[in-house]
């Protein structure tokens, strides 16, 4: 009997991956762990392993950007020479057959065999008669732009031609050329979530504006007594783990209509990557020092862009922060990555006029915006544990007293 090797899930939100490279060969003999392929998911590049010992008898033919489904089955080890991928995975190799099936069987009829046999027929003739073959989609799009099918050479079943057939051509469309490209998989996962999230997920948003005078100090202060400098992004995390153990009912996350509440302070930060965006996790911060949160950020943005991230690095936590100060963004909303609650936006650190006990001075300043899902945080939990993490940054002090490197100042 054949043993299957599967699409593994590699992360919480995976329904698909792509096949970077398959690492072995049709007759090579392999062992239980043995690397075969790399597989490129939602989040980062993974390697797949063997399940069992013996002879890699058939694997799945793949191109860059064909995604295959959890679950289905990529390769046979010791499989029969007349077996197929196709009949593991049910995948019909006569999507017109199909089509003409289920709409008799809306109609409360049956179709014989001898009507199948019909239908194989028309089809054949038809393809004598170099009738193109399009998915409904494909033949829309072609006519609302004006595009020849047949002058395109379809890599769908029997020829059809899908709309990755001309998504990658030079189209002349409105007088201007315009280069159509197949989005990566990680794109086409955001896509997904960014839309499904603000469909379903009801956010509400609060900003506050922060003093950051203190905080400046603070900093400058740490980096002139250490090696390894800490940056406001660092300072940032820790304030916020200050705040949500003053809130500790913020910690949740609403999944299945249920709330999970979270003893670790868990938080996620935004890393943009040249394919999108990733949230790689920093566990634990309330019990770190701030050097000790420092490397790891940035040993996490290392890997995130090196697509090297396990799964267990980037689930979970409660709570991301994003910060595109540095880009001289001054002030943004930020879309929650769920499960998660909530997510604070911050912005850029400005110079300007500020007014302190009625009188106008020079100072600086930081908006943060943090957008929380309404099922499971109310505008007044939110709100304070914004304040919370305002009135930290302009009191700095907490921070250190709360980090387990206090030597460093």
């Amino acid at each position: 009997m054949a043993i299957k090797i599967l699409m593994p899930a590699l992360s919480p939100t995976m329904s698909e991956g792509v096949i970077n490279k398959w690492l072995v060969n049709i007759g090579d003999t392999v062992s239980a762990g043995d690397i075969i392929a790399e597989i490129e998911t939602d989040k980062a590049t993974m390697e797949v392993e063997a399940v069992d010992e013996g002879k890699i008898t058939h694997l799945i033919q793949t191109t860059p950007d064909k995604q295959i489904p959890v679950n289905s089955v990529i390769a046979l080890i010791d499989g029969d020479k007349d077996e197929k991928l196709e009949d593991y995975n049910n995948i019909t190799k006569n999507k017109e057959t199909d089509k003409i099936i289920q709409i008799t069987e809306q109609n409360n009829t049956n179709i014989n065999d001898d009507e199948i046999t019909v239908i194989e027929t028309v089809e054949n003739t038809n393809k004598d008669r170099n009738i193109v073959f399009a998915s409904p989609y494909v033949k829309k799009f072609s006519k609302e732009n004006n595009i020849d099918l047949n002058l395109i050479k379809g890599s769908g079943p029997d020829g059809r031609i899908i709309i990755k057939d001309i998504q990658n051509m030079e189209l002349k469309i409105n007088n201007e050329n315009i280069t159509i490209k197949e989005p990566s998989s990680i794109r086409k996962i955001i896509a997904e979530r960014t839309t499904k999230t603000k469909n379903e997920v009801p956010h509400f948003y609060l900003t506050v504006e922060t003093r950051m005078d203190r905080l400046i100090n603070l900093r400058k202060k740490i980096n002139q007594n250490s090696e390894s400098k800490i940056s406001f992004n660092d300072l940032i995390v820790k304030a916020c783990s200050i705040a949500i153990q003053k809130n500790p009912e913020t910690n949740i996350s609403w999944v299945d209509n249920k709330i999970h509440q979270y003893k670790d302070i868990n938080i996620a930060i935004a890393v943009a990557l040249k394919e999108g965006l990733i949230t790689p996790i920093v566990k634990n911060v309330d019990k770190k020092g701030l050097q000790e949160i420092s490397s790891e950020i940035k040993s996490l943005i290392i890997k995130a862009n090196q697509n090297k991230l396990l799964p267990e690095e980037y689930s979970g936590g409660s709570i991301t922060i994003s910060n595109l100060g540095m880009f001289g963004i001054t002030e943004f909303k930020a879309i929650i990555n769920p499960p998660q609650s909530s997510i604070i936006a911050v912005g850029s650190i400005l110079k300007k006029p500020v007014v302190n006990k009625d009188k106008i001075e020079i100072g600086f300043t930081m908006k943060s915006t943090i957008s929380a899902d309404h099922r499971a945080l109310d505008g007044a939990v939110a709100a304070k544990l914004l304040k919370d993490f305002n009135d930290i940054l302009e009191d700095p002090f907490q921070i250190w007293l709360n980090s387990l490197d206090m030597e460093v100042i």
